[in-house]
């Protein structure tokens, strides 16, 4: 990023709400209006800082206050003004991104093309793309062409197959929207807002940043959201077999507390032979003098490595993803011919950073 000035599009609407997400995920509307979800707890109400944290295109971060205090949304039912105090993140849209717009429009024609090469190269460069252009990909899956359109459903099958809990970039997994959206302390709305091009004031002095530059912009909260679950692992969730979802999403950086209890009869043993959350050597070890059989052990991601949780523990994050849980165990008792009634209850603290 050289110079003072980065300018590329223009600025052009804000977030579609997380219920219209939901019911429309392959075709929302061009233009949504404003949806009253309700306060979330946890984030500053009015009056609160006007630093945002822009994630810019070209991959950098740049943190600053806005000079301005308000931004306004044009939307289908007339402007609205919306104070950045008020103002949780906003995402550009394909319209405020015409170039981008421009190469998934190019990468979705030659998925049609005459040559294989061009074709097989194409379909790798939108599967890599990520979920963020689902919405794109959707408004061809009845394509005339066959070839694009096998290729195509392909790629949507495989982006629902894909587990966004992984180690994503967030903004791989955010989908792109036509037009720009924004998410407030109250409501979310979609449309066209402005000004085009933001003054921030950042610890290296001022600069102009067009929203053509920005994939996403997050508003420095006062107050940092926590979230809490409780939830069941069983005997069933073996790390071998099937672990168990927490449904929570954890961000690097953000601190973790987890207490169990609770206890598993390891019928191998014995019905009279039991394990507790922090398991024990008797019944062998998940990993040498590291993870005792019947420990409840965790990981972030579907690919991240296997910790120990046991009764209790706290750790800050260095890498973003769902919370899995499962319960360690000897790989020649890890199969379904064994039988290990019972449960862990587990309850779930996140500060988010």
């Amino acid at each position: 990023m050289s110079g003072t000035r980065i300018s590329q599009g223009m600025l052009s609407g804000l977030l579609l709400t997380a219920a219209l997400l939901a019911d429309e995920p392959t075709n929302p509307p061009a233009v949504a209006p404003v949806t009253n979800t309700g306060a979330r707890p946890g984030v500053a109400q009015p009056g609160g800082s006007r630093t945002m944290r822009l994630h810019l295109m070209e991959g950098s971060v740049v943190t600053g206050k806005l000079s301005t205090d308000t931004v306004t949304v044009e939307t289908a039912f007339g402007k609205l003004d919306v104070p950045v105090a008020n103002i949780v993140s906003f995402t550009p849209g394909l319209e405020s991104h015409p170039e981008e717009s421009r190469k998934i429009g190019r990468l979705i024609q030659q998925l049609g093309s005459n040559a294989a090469a061009e074709r097989d190269a194409a379909q790798r460069t939108l599967s890599d793309m990520g979920k963020s252009i689902q919405p794109e990909l959707a408004r061809y899956a009845q394509d005339d062409d066959t070839e694009r359109r096998t290729r195509i459903q392909k790629i949507l099958a495989e982006l629902e197959e894909a587990d966004d809990e992984d180690d994503l970039e967030p903004m791989a997994a955010k989908p792109w929207l036509a037009q720009d959206s924004l998410e407030t302390t109250l409501f979310t709305v979609v449309g066209k807002i402005s000004p085009q091009t933001f003054d921030v004031q950042t610890q290296f002095g001022p600069l102009k940043v067009a929203i053509g530059d920005i994939r996403r912009g997050e508003r420095e909260l006062d107050l940092k959201p926590e979230i809490k679950k409780q939830l069941a692992v069983t005997g069933e969730n073996l790390i071998q077999l099937t672990m168990q979802t927490s449904g929570v999403r954890i961000g690097r950086g953000d601190k973790v507390q987890i207490t169990a209890d609770g206890r598993l009869t390891m019928t191998p043993w014995g019905n009279n032979a039991f394990s507790t959350p922090d398991g024990s050597e008797q019944f062998q070890w998940y990993l040498p003098n590291q993870i005792a059989g019947g420990a409840l052990v965790a990981r972030i991601g579907t690919t991240g490595k296997v910790f120990k949780v046991g009764s209790k523990h706290s750790f800050t994050s260095t890498r973003a993803g769902i919370l899995y849980f499962g319960i360690a165990m000897s790989p020649q008792f890890a199969s379904q011919d064994y039988n290990y009634p019972g449960r862990y209850d587990v309850k779930i603290r996140v500060n988010a950073r």
